[in-house]
């Protein structure tokens, strides 16, 4: 349904709704989108800022037909803008059309708030290809679950020559069908000479007296809960009117809401499905815990152990 039939059964009905309580007046038609007045504004963490352009095009260019642009002066709606910082940046004329690109150049941590933003966790993206994810995040939000959104992300990363992995983790408690582990993604961070393990599912990092946390080292930390929740970004971060599974129609809306109510709920899942952490070279994903050996290759045949200091070698040696 269009929004101009949509808009007129709306009116309709407040016609009869007022109509009912003694409401005789006419109904004013609202004003037409071309009312509306495009704007532009930056993303960066939990920030929000509306960026003014000026008048005219001379000197700027087309944005470009790519989601990572390097900082320049683009043209939109016949003003132009100036995207001198790194981050997220939305093209919005309401009614009529919406942009958004991620302006990198170095910033590691402005590139992941942009896909950050961009993401929010849900299933409707899940089957759709690197570049199908890509042209639709030109003018669109993606919602997908955790290995959708971090196998795209370490994508983007390489394509930008910044070293990243895909890393996951498995809960020793009673397993079901929807909880049992977590995929994430490892940033390999010059200027911390470490591996930093980001939660793109959930916009976040974690860190403890300032330093950010390995895959190993949260795996650590979660079963104590002494670290800090970092995010990358404050937008709607669960599709929660279409997170509904293919197989079965069950919607996820409640669980999703109940998991992510507040930082305790956050850590108290993290606590479930952080305790075992393993790291893949392309045919099996590695776990060094001594405890509960088989029963966590039994969960999957792509799992092996390995001893702790064959893992650390092989897998922190940086």
């Amino acid at each position: 349904m269009n929004n101009k039939k949509f808009g007129l059964r709306v009116r309709k009905l407040a016609v009869k709704v007022l109509g009912k309580v003694g409401v005789r007046e006419k109904i004013i038609e609202p004003p037409s989108i071309e009312s509306n007045s495009p704007f532009v504004y930056y993303a960066y963490f939990d920030t929000i800022e509306i960026i003014h352009g000026i008048e005219g095009i001379i000197g700027s260019t087309e944005l470009p037909n790519s989601l990572i642009i390097r900082p320049g002066k683009f043209k939109f709606d016949e003003k132009t803008y100036d995207l001198n910082r790194e981050g997220l940046y939305r093209f919005v004329y309401p009614g009529k059309e919406n942009h958004q690109r991620i302006v990198y150049e170095k910033n590691i941590d402005a590139l992941l708030s942009g896909i950050s933003w961009i993401y929010s966790h849900g299933n409707s993206d899940d089957n759709k290809t690197y570049q199908e994810i890509n042209e639709k995040a030109l003018y669109s939000k993606i919602f997908a679950t955790c290995g959708s959104i971090s196998e795209w992300a370490k994508k983007i990363l390489e394509e930008n020559n910044i070293k990243a992995r895909i890393v996951s983790s498995l809960t020793l408690e009673q397993w079901n069908s929807y909880d049992n582990g977590h995929i994430l993604l490892e940033v390999y961070r010059n200027d911390f000479k470490k591996w930093v393990v980001y939660d793109l599912d959930n916009n976040s990092f974690f860190s403890t007296n300032g330093t950010p946390l390995s895959l190993i080292e949260f795996s650590t930390q979660s079963a104590v809960s002494d670290y800090m929740i970092n995010y990358l970004a404050s937008n709607s971060n669960v599709d929660v009117a279409n997170f509904v599974d293919g197989k079965t129609n069950y919607d996820y809306a409640f669980l999703m809401e109940a998991r992510f109510a507040n930082e305790n709920s956050r850590k108290q899942w993290y606590k479930r499905v952080m305790q075992v952490p393993l790291i893949g070279d392309g045919k099996f994903n590695y776990f060094f815990n001594d405890s509960d050996i088989s029963r966590v290759m039994s969960y999957s045949s792509y799992y092996k152990h390995m001893n702790k200091e064959q893992f650390l070698k092989q897998f922190y040696s940086e």
